[in-house]
């Protein structure tokens, strides 16, 4: 996905504040790194409905959607594919 690096920008510049240092890979664990807890989780939703024209649902709020870049890589584009975005 092209928007990766927006994407990564957002998760350590907002939501990482200093909980991670070190290079953001695709696969690793947002949430057991302590990166992501529910009010990021919240503040990523927002994030990505306003930069990927994507509406999150119910549905969608599983840990499993976000628990990495690549993860979250895939709920967008399985919303945009659905969404028509």
């Amino acid at each position: 996905m092209q928007d990766d690096a927006k994407l990564i920008e957002f998760i350590k510049t907002d939501l990482a504040r200093g909980k991670f240092t070190g290079k953001l890979g695709a696969t690793d664990d947002l949430i057991e790194t302590e990166i992501l807890d529910s009010l990021g989780i919240m503040k990523l939703i927002l994030f990505l409905e306003n930069n990927y024209a994507v509406k999150i649902s119910d549905e969608d709020l599983t840990l499993e959607n976000f628990t990495s870049i690549m993860s979250i890589n895939s709920l967008i584009e399985r919303k945009r594919a659905t969404q028509g975005a």
